[in-house]
């Protein structure tokens, strides 16, 4: 399978933006990451988890605290043309859940989640299920 699914646009930030500019972001987009990128190409990333613990734990002020004080730098990524089984090795060697999707000149195309895998694994062995179920003939050896 194809990481073709999930090259839906990305939502991104530049290092110049406010945190309080990417909560918006997310709030609006319904996400809980933004990827930070220069001139197209992906160099970070910003998660929910670091706006909470690198701004709001810190007490700093989100409408002046700059992306770039909490990005986190050279995110794992996974090139376009992979595979959906690469993805899920990146994601368990990595520990990360998040993987944005770059194309050969390491320009964004897109983001895979562990949620969307999860949902997209979690489809297939229903719809595996489902088969056995409508497909086995009772008399045969299961």
């Amino acid at each position: 399978m194809s990481l073709s699914r999930y090259e839906r646009g990305a939502v991104v930030a530049e290092l110049s933006d406010t945190t309080a500019d990417v909560a918006r972001r997310m709030r609006d987009f319904h996400i809980g990451a933004v990827v930070v990128v220069r001139e197209g190409r992906v160099i970070g990333i910003v998660t929910d988890r670091d706006l909470v613990l690198r701004v709001i734990a810190e007490g700093l002020d989100p409408a002046t605290t700059r992306v770039e004080t909490v990005v986190t730098y050279d995110p794992t990524t996974v090139a376009r043309d992979e595979s959906i089984e690469t993805a899920l090795r990146l994601m368990r060697d990595r520990c990360v859940r998040r993987l944005p999707i770059v194309d050969g000149g390491g320009k964004v195309t897109g983001i895979v989640t562990a949620d969307d895998l999860l949902s997209l694994l979690t489809q297939e062995l229903a719809d595996l299920g489902v088969g056995i179920r409508d497909n086995v003939d009772a008399t045969e050896s299961r």
